[in-house]
């Protein structure tokens, strides 16, 4: 009796699998990248924008040939350029500097600036950061902190 059982089950169990269309063999399972693939839904967002085109437009705006660079190099071309019409708003000189420096100079005269301002409109600085600072400028004036806004 038990035997009869025991093939019944089986033969349930192999005829599930089969119908299900499980593969047995790892040789016939789909591969773990095919499956991710199939199982991650394509998230498209209206009126979103491709990489490349924001660093093509932004390079555009800026006069930067990009033709024939490949994204990285033309992104960071923009981002240079970027940072050097920031210094050239602080009135730092950029010649013969690398990238890291005058990122560093500007970082420093625009939280120079900031703490100017705070202290023009009467806040206290001692131990606040430069984003809580233009947060309590923008709170007196907005025209002031957009102008603080627009480096780091």
């Amino acid at each position: 009796m038990k035997k009869k059982t025991m093939s019944y089950v089986m033969t349930g169990a192999l005829s599930i699998t089969i119908l299900s269309g499980v593969h047995s063999s790892p040789a016939q399972a789909a591969s773990p990248q095919m499956i991710k693939e199939q199982a991650a839904p394509s998230v498209t967002r209206a009126g979103t924008k491709n990489f490349a085109d924001v660093i093509a437009d932004q390079a555009a705006a800026l006069g930067l040939n990009i033709e024939g660079d490949d994204l990285e190099t033309a992104a960071k071309k923009v981002r240079l350029a970027k940072l050097h019409q920031q210094a050239a708003a602080l009135n730092i000189k950029t010649d013969g500097k690398d990238e890291n420096t005058i990122r560093l100079e500007v970082k420093k005269a625009h939280e120079t600036n900031v703490f100017n301002m705070a202290d023009y409109y009467g806040i206290a600085t001692d131990g606040k950061r430069t984003k809580d600072l233009i947060n309590e400028i923008a709170a007196i004036s907005p025209q002031a902190a957009a102008q603080l806004n627009g480096f780091y």
